[in-house]
């Protein structure tokens, strides 16, 4: 006997489909071996739910989680953005170095960049002992609800398109934030041509700014933030920043005009009304298709030990 079936307190139903999809083992508690056997319908399961949760199947290391992910057989893609990840083991980092008291927003992983993921895998090492849930969340939900909520906004969005400005650290910042690079960290040099070359190379941005005290801004745009992923329309570039840090993010319409009020406001309640908020048991393993599905990390408390993984 494969997979059973599991259910968590956490999961929601859209369109039919629970999500996440919960995986328990059968008769075998062997993940690796069961991944391989059926690598296809785990596949094709992904694409259905948008979330696969594993629980209970015994992964206890860095090493047996990576083994996991080698056994999808899908390509290593490596991570770039303005937050740090600590590399732990081949294909394996550590989810982010910022203090856990801190909420990182929803968002599709390098989703600005001109490269990104189309799966993410998540294992829980080590749980929380209060908070630090990860929430994850259908990216089409985002957009049937802004057009039934807020149809005008959308429609001026998907004309004039939206501009978005995104700061990186200053050099006075301290790495005990979520975005903790600046833009030399980022890019890999200190020249300010250079930086500016590389980040129209890799990144989705028109144009860089950079300040006197050290970071520099990102200006994307205009563009929709709507983009048809995997035969749905998902929201794909964020409306928020990663953290609550207004300083993180400005937006305004493409022609300039400021986005309304309560656009941001209906956008943030969505997200909170829709998501899943996914409490770790140790051990877990969770595969998200992020050409479908944003996630975010809740605040929390040490120790909290989550991995991470991406796949091209």
């Amino acid at each position: 006997m494969g997979f059973v079936e599991g259910k968590i307190v956490e999961e929601k139903v859209f369109g039919g489909k629970v999500f996440p999809k919960t995986l328990l083992p059968g008769n075998t508690c062997d993940l690796i071996e069961m991944v391989r056997g059926d690598r296809q319908w785990l596949s094709d399961l992904l694409q259905q739910h948008g979330a696969i949760l594993f629980r209970g199947f015994g992964i206890s290391s860095a090493e047996d989680f990576a083994h996991v992910v080698e056994a999808f057989e899908w390509d290593d893609m490596p991570y770039m953005g303005a937050t740090t990840r600590v590399k732990v083991t081949d294909r394996i980092y550590t989810a982010n170095e910022a203090p856990l008291d801190q909420l990182i927003n929803f968002h599709h992983e390098m989703s600005m960049f001109k490269e990104f993921p189309s799966k993410i895998f998540f294992f829980c090492l080590e749980p929380s002992p209060e908070g630090g849930e990860t929430s994850i969340l259908p990216s089409h939900i985002i957009v049937e609800k802004m057009e039934e909520i807020m149809p005008d906004f959308v429609a001026k969005l998907s004309q004039v398109g939206f501009i978005i400005r995104l700061s990186t650290a200053t050099d006075a910042d301290s790495g005990d934030k979520v975005i903790s690079k600046t833009w030399k960290e980022l890019l890999k040099t200190d020249n300010q041509m250079e930086a500016e070359k590389r980040a129209l190379e890799k990144i989705t941005c028109n144009s860089v700014e950079f300040h006197a005290d050290g970071s520099a801004e990102f200006i994307f745009g205009p563009m929709d933030p709507i983009r048809e992923l995997g035969g749905r329309r998902v929201w794909f570039k964020p409306m928020l920043g990663y953290t609550s840090n207004e300083r993180d993010i400005q937006i305004s319409f493409g022609d300039g005009s400021p986005c309304p009020p309560e656009a941001i406001e209906a956008y943030k309640k969505i997200l909170d009304e829709s998501c899943v908020d996914l409490s770790w048991q140790k051990g877990d393993v969770l595969l998200v298709d992020n050409l479908s599905s944003q996630h975010a990390r809740r605040p929390g408390k040490p120790p909290r030990v989550i991995l991470v993984s991406v796949c091209k």
